[in-house]
Formats: structure tokens, C-alpha cells, sequence
């Protein structure tokens, strides 16, 4: 019987007890592993570099509230900005040398009360508002290089209740081109009544995949939410406070007011003045990295305005929230790991302990030290590494639930597939642990007296 039939043996034997260790290995690891990826893909996530514009401009307020609303469509948005601002970012000889590509967005409906509902112009979607294709060098990108693309049917006109939807719309809602809808007022909570609006959009087009948290977004015309009366009594309200005037009577009910004409070809008119209209925030391309510092210098030192680096603000979100927490799991993982190794050498202590006359027996028979030193240490090893690749999995398994959540969460998972050189060390250091452990039990085993343990008990 060769050493490692030997070893797997005694294994048997000690089923129980070694399932156990197996087990306190593998959760260890598991915990460790699963940390380890969650922080390196928390990085990816959100301490992400590859975003396809340079700046975004939005209220004055906190750039994290701005950038988690504006990309990752969680939390509220920090205000409004007048609709002028987007057009002289465009236009205006102070900024036009400045900037290639500007985006409105608008938010603060949703559809069923929970999938984000996001106002902005057909080019986000590479045409222009006639539907002729744009030039690419014209056309944001929401990653370098990657660009949002029609998948099925086609981009909404700007002036007419369409829209189009993201991936993960259209498979997680029944909402499919030709499907009509109705936009909700914020996200009510469960205890509340939701305030739906009366105009109905339909659907015209369905977006490719994305891999971002825009998949779980529904896109319309900016000018189809301020034809919502509710919205434009607002509007006109705060148009009149920023211009020192007393805000109109607001007893009126919004659902009776009209503010667009309908044609015949399903366009509208909007009665709503330019003055009044307001967006959340600006997506801006930047001609150069010289260019983008510029902007962002000129609109922060202005009174209402901010404009943040997203790549920035999101870099050190993630070493302020999330980097130190996830190095302190992670110590405590490797403690716990640690642990596993000690319950490695008191399983086969008390393991050797017991085996004492059958090791005395192995000696008699011709073993020699070194041989029972390399069975106990083989042991432990074969634990450990056992342990060590069930917990790898066990880590991935972990991370894929945890995938699962951020995809439901923000609608961006982490790639909980990929191995990376670390957990591979990891996995060396969990054997060395163990063989560790193993020494002592070994070094009784090799100090184990034939003739004292041979006689019978």
C-alpha cells in the first residue's frame, strides 16, 4: 500500500472528523475568496476609469448624490438646472471650444414605481432628431468605444410620446414594442398610493445590452415630461421663485391643465415656454483632457451649477466607503483561515494520539520516522488543499449571489467567474497553513515509542 492509499485510509476511518475540517477549511476560504473578488470587482464596479464622457454637470450639491443618480440611477437627484445651460454648453463661444458632446437628462418619474424613467435627446441613441444617423465622432459613448445601439425597432422622435426601453426591460416587465404605459410620480413607497400620470408613451424600440445599470432604464423624449401638467406647474413655480416673482396660485389641479396640442401625426406641441424648462443633469464629452479640467474649473465657480470628473468621484467613493471595510473582512478571513489551520492540528493531534499503537504497528512493520512524519503531514496537506479548492468554489458560488444582488440592485453585475493570481496564492499560503499544522501531530508520530505502544492494552 503505497503512502497516499495510506493516507486516504486513515481519512476513512476518521470520516467524521476529517469532513469536519474539510468543512471549517472550506468555509474559510470560501469567505476569503468571496471578499477578495467582491473587492477587486467593487473597484471595477464602482471605481470604474472607462467612462465614455469627461464631465457631468448638475446642481450644486454632493458630486457622489450627482454621479450614483446620473449613471448608476440610484438615490434622488440633487435638483435642477435651467434648460439654457445645456444649450450654451452647446452653443455659446465660451463653451462651445470646450466641449463635443453634451447630453440633457431628466429624472423623477418611474415606470410601476420602480424602474427609472430618464427624459433626454434622440442622439444619446446616435441619430438625429429626424433619425438620420449622426457621425460616431458625434455620438456619446457610455463606455470608450461602446455606444448605445437600437437592438429592435427604432429611436424615439423628440416630439412624441414614445420610447425606448433597455435590455432588462424587456425581460424583466411585459413591456415589448408596441406596448403602451404611463409614467409614475417618483418611487412610492409600498404604503403609499401611487400618482400616476395621464399621458401614455409607447414603445418604439428596444436598446442591445449594455451590461450597465441603463439596461433596467426607460428613455423618452426630454420634452415629453414637461407636457406632464404636474410637471409644468412646477416648473412655471420655480421659474417664478429664481426670478424673484411670487410663485402662481398652486390650488390649481394639474391633471386639468393643458399644456401641448396633439397633430395629427402623433406629434405634440409644447405650450410650455423654453424659459421654464429644466434638466438634471448634462452627460458631456469633453474635446480633450485640457479642455474637460477647463469646464469643470469654469462651471464649479459658478453660483448654481457643478460639474464633476465621474471617473474621480467615484474613485474615491470607493477608497472612502468601500476599500478599507473589505480590507478589514478580509483580515478577518484570513483569521478565520488561520483558525481552520488550528482545527487542521487538533483533529490530527487527537487523531495521532489515538492511533498511537497503529503507528507503532506501521513502525514495526518496516516504516520508518520519516515515513509516518510524511503520512501526518501528507495528511494535513491533502486537508488543506481539498478544503482550500472546495472553498475556491464554494468563494465563487458567493460571489455570484452577491453578482445576482448588485444586478437587482443597481442592474450591473460583477464578473464572479474570473480567478485572479491572488486567490491562487491564497490557496498556496491555506496549503501551508495546513502542512503547518500538521508538523506538530507528525513530530509525535515520529517521536512515537514501538515497543511502549505495542504492548497490548
Amino acid at each position: 500500500m503505497n503512502l497516499l492509499q495510506l493516507v486516504l485510509k486513515q481519512m476513512r476511518q476518521r470520516a467524521l472528523s476529517t469532513w469536519l475540517t474539510l468543512l471549517s477549511v472550506a468555509l474559510g476560504v470560501a469567505l476569503a475568496v468571496a471578499i477578495m473578488i467582491l473587492r477587486r470587482e467593487a473597484g471595477s464596479l464602482f471605481g470604474q476609469k472607462d467612462y465614455g464622457y469627461d464631465v457631468i454637470v448638475g446642481k450644486r450639491g454632493s458630486g457622489t448624490q450627482l454621479v450614483m443618480n446620473t449613471v448608476y440611477h440610484l438615490d434622488v437627484s440633487p435638483g435642477n438646472l435651467p434648460y439654457s445651460l445645456y444649450e450654451e454648453l452647446m452653443r455659446s463661444p465660451q463653451f462651445h471650444p470646450l466641449v463635443r458632446i453634451a447630453v440633457p437628462y431628466v429624472v423623477g418619474d418611474t415606470y410601476q414605481g420602480k424602474y427609472r424613467i430618464v427624459g433626454t435627446e434622440p442622439k444619446l441613441f446616435g441619430v438625429d432628431d429626424e433619425g438620420k444617423p449622426l457621425d460616431p465622432e458625434k455620438v456619446l459613448e457610455y463606455r470608450p468605444g461602446k455606444r448605445y445601439a437600437i437592438a429592435e425597432g427604432k429611436v424615439f422622435a423628440p416630439n412624441k410620446f414614445e420610447a425606448v426601453i433597455g435590455s432588462d426591460i424587456a425581460k424583466l416587465t411585459t413591456l415589448k414594442i408596441g406596448s403602451a404605459f404611463r409614467a409614475t410620480h417618483g418611487m412610492p413607497r409600498p404604503d403609499e398610493t401611487p400618482d400616476i400620470h395621464p399621458e401614455v408613451w409607447t414603445v418604439v424600440g428596444i436598446l442591445q445590452p449594455t451590461h450597465t445599470a441603463n439596461d433596467r432604464v426607460v428613455f423618452i423624449p426630454t420634452k415629453s415630461l414637461y407636457t406632464i401638467g404636474e410637471h409644468a406647474v412646477g416648473l412655471k413655480a420655480q421659474w417664478y421663485i429664481a426670478n424673484g416673482l411670487p410663485p402662481p396660485p398652486s390650488d390649481v389641479d394639474p391633471d386639468t391643465i393643458k399644456v401641448y396640442t396633439m397633430n395629427p401625426d402623433g406629434s405634440f406641441n409644447l405650450l410650455v415656454p423654453k424659459e421654464q424648462w429644466e434638466v438634471s443633469a448634462i452627460l458631456v464629452k469633453a474635446r480633450g483632457e485640457f479642455p474637460a479640467q477647463t469646464l469643470l474649473y469654469t462651471l464649479n465657480n459658478g453660483l448654481a451649477s457643478m460639474a464633476v470628473n465621474p471617473a474621480s468621484v467615484m474613485r474615491e467613493f470607493f477608497d472612502t466607503f468601500l476599500k478599507g471595510p473589505t480590507l478589514v473582512l478580509l483580515l478577518v478571513a484570513l483569521l478565520v483561515t488561520v483558525v481552520a489551520g488550528v482545527g487542521i492540528l487538533v483533529s490530527i493531534y487527537n487523531s495521532v494520539s489515538a492511533r498511537l499503537r497503529e503507528i507503532a504497528i506501521l513502525r514495526a512493520l518496516g516504516a520508518t520516522r520519516v515515513r509516518v512524519l510524511l503520512l501526518i503531514c501528507v495528511e494535513s496537506g491533502l486537508i488543506g488543499l481539498v478544503g482550500g479548492i472546495l472553498g475556491l468554489l464554494l468563494g465563487h458560488a458567493l460571489a455570484a449571489l452577491a453578482s445576482f444582488y448588485f444586478n437587482e440592485f443597481i442592474g450591473q453585475g460583477i464578473n464572479w467567474l474570473i480567478t485572479d493570481q491572488f486567490e491562487w496564492i491564497y490557496l498556496g499560503v491555506v496549503i501551508v497553513i495546513a502542512l503547518i499544522a500538521g508538523l506538530v501531530p507528525a513530530l509525535k508520530a515520529y517521536q512515537t515509542p514501538v515497543a511502549t505502544n505495542l504492548v497490548a492494552v
